[in-house]
């Protein structure tokens, strides 16, 4: 879809070029912090790349209160993504499209999902890079059980409609510096 195209482009420019970068993620991890997950919920973070808001300092966070985190790792093109528990002591290797993961075979499956973004709107539904893996992934998980998506983007990235597919799945919440949008 040349459309999508267009905006992956344009929003990675504004993203690369978001001003006070730092001062707004820690906004998002008061943000993220302010949900309250139980301590049972198993969350898939992520790692970030090419300018995604960095939420490592959150995820540090719950590690060090012994929450169970994982990353997501793509272990093939047109497949859904599998997690691997990630902690402060984990071994990272480079997977696939130079995205860290974990080095180990601890495989979980999250209840709730940080979910990097390139664009979002006011519906809460998402511009990824075009791979499909997040809407694979939520749609094979949803299945299996009850799931909580969570949009992971700077305001910048709004726009108000999106082209969308019949495939293209809906975030639960979306956090910016400005706050949660349901």
């Amino acid at each position: 879809m040349i459309e999508k195209k267009k905006l992956r482009e344009k929003f990675l420019k504004i993203r690369s070029s978001i001003k006070n970068k730092e001062e707004k993620e820690k906004k998002i991890c008061n943000f993220l912090s302010s949900l309250n997950f139980e301590k049972k919920t198993i969350l898939s973070g992520y790692y970030p790349v090419r300018n995604e808001v960095n939420i490592l300092p959150f995820l540090k966070h719950l590690q060090r209160k012994e929450y169970t985190i994982c990353l997501p790792c793509i272990v093939k093109i047109e497949s859904f993504l599998i997690f691997k528990r990630w902690g402060l002591e984990t071994e990272m290797k480079e997977g696939k499209f130079n995205i860290h993961e974990p080095n180990n075979n601890l495989l979980e499956e999250p209840s709730k999902i940080l979910v990097p973004l390139l664009a979002f709107d006011k519906n809460n539904y998402r511009l990824g890079y075009g791979g499909g893996f997040y809407d694979r992934t939520i749609a094979y998980l949803e299945k299996r059980k009850k799931i909580t998506t969570i949009g992971i983007g700077f305001h910048d990235q709004k726009i108000d409609d999106l082209p969308r597919m019949k495939f293209d799945k809906k975030l639960d919440l979306v956090i910016t510096e400005n706050g949660v949008q349901n």
